[in-house]
């Protein structure tokens, strides 16, 4: 909140301690005046904002090469946005001969920072440094970059909270061969580990040692031709994910009456217990749950002559804030329960079952009513998650 005047007269000058990055402003008036009048006068002063942005599509990579084939480099000052939805991919790496290197990736939706600066070949002095921030980076907002360096001292800052350390080792230099990659591994060089994933999403206003990156792209001045489709926009994501808290759910039409089913979804959490998906099926129900951080699903169904039970588990440890994919497919005396795509660890259960879908889905942890009326279980009501690429759908088999 910001103070005003106390007259009419005088003004009130307030600067911002930290700039923003805005396309509108809301101004609420919060407070009456003493004389029990309100009123509201106000000048914005600011600058124009071009956002320099390059969309990443997963496979392109910027190469900014060295007018010099070695750099010997002893202050480093590095700063970009992104936004993204995946939790994994590398934003920049550089490396030298020498076993120098920089790397800044995302890692389980947080952000690695690995830098060495150089370790001899006896062991006795390793350089190797990592430090981790931030959280969940995956939510597909802008977040800020800086890093600066100058020796072993770096500071290390993430939308504005910054870290302070020194490398290990004893050497001051960053000694890097050829270039500075961004959105992904060099194709040519000794990557510093395998099996990384280039980046995919949107980067802003990247600067290196006070080069424009994007601009320079943008000039055709870097190597762009490992990119397919170089886009200078952002490509927005089509994908938007529903948070559910204890008393929060979706209900979701579906289609009576037909004998198979496939239903798909992401979901993340920090609770190890609750309630993902319900149906009730024409004659029993369908529950997908989360117990003990293990994905269960029960189908129960009950006839005039028997009643029919399949329980599938899978997974461990689901509950770590990372986005899980499952996928269940159900039909005649048969079920099968995958959990992030991975196929060879799948489940299956060919006990005798008979489903007929019924008319509405549920996702979320808010319908205890209906389950205890149809298939009594124990619910834990402190779920707190988010589902995202939801798909179910439904087969009508011939008879």
């Amino acid at each position: 909140a910001f103070s005003g005047n106390s007259n009419s007269e005088s003004a009130v000058r307030h600067e911002l301690q930290q700039g923003i990055v805005a396309r509108f402003l809301r101004l609420v008036p919060l407070d009456w005046s003493e004389e029990g009048r309100i009123g509201l006068r106000i000048e914005v002063y600011g600058c124009s904002y071009w956002a320099d942005v390059i969309n990443f599509d997963g496979q392109g990579v910027i190469s900014y090469r060295f007018k010099m084939k070695k750099m010997k480099i002893i202050k480093d000052v590095i700063a970009l946005r992104f936004k993204t939805s995946e939790s994994e991919g590398v934003i920049l790496h550089g490396e030298g001969q020498q076993g120098d290197y920089i790397t800044l990736e995302l890692r389980k939706a947080k952000l690695l920072l690995q830098i060495n600066l150089g370790s001899n070949q006896y062991g006795s002095i390793l350089g190797h440094t990592s430090v981790t921030t931030g959280s969940l980076l995956d939510d597909n907002h802008w977040h800020s970059v800086v890093i600066e360096r100058y020796r072993r001292n770096v500071n290390f800052t993430l939308d504005r909270h910054t870290q302070h350390f020194r490398t290990n080792g004893e050497f001051d230099h960053l000694d890097l061969d050829y270039e500075l990659s961004f959105g992904g591994m060099p194709y040519s060089g000794k990557p510093v580990g395998g099996g990384r994933k280039n980046f995919k999403g949107c980067m802003e206003s990247i600067n290196y040692n006070g080069d424009n990156i994007t601009d320079l792209a943008r000039r055709k001045k870097l190597d762009t031709s490992s990119f397919r489709n170089l886009s200078f926009s952002c490509v927005e994501t089509h994908t938007f994910p529903v948070f559910f808290n204890a008393t929060s759910f979706l209900q979701l039409p579906g289609r009576a009456s037909h004998n198979a089913l496939s239903v798909g979804f992401q979901f993340r959490t920090w609770n190890p217990d609750g309630l993902l998906l319900f149906s009730n099926l024409d004659d029993g129900t369908l529950e997908i749950s989360l117990e003990d951080g293990k994905v269960v699903v029960h189908i129960n169904v009950s006839r005039a002559t028997r009643n029919n039970q399949a329980d599938l588990s899978l997974g461990s440890g689901l509950n770590d804030g990372q986005w899980h994919a499952i996928r269940l497919v159900a039909k005649e005396n048969f079920a099968m329960l995958t959990i992030d795509g991975d196929e060879a660890s799948a489940v299956r259960s060919t006990s005798p079952l008979t489903i007929t879908t019924g008319g509405t889905y549920h996702l979320g942890d808010t319908i205890s009513s209906i389950k205890e009326n149809h298939f009594p279980r124990p619910v834990n009501k402190d779920l707190s998650s988010s589902h995202r690429h939801i798909q179910i759908v439904l087969f009508c088999c011939p008879s």
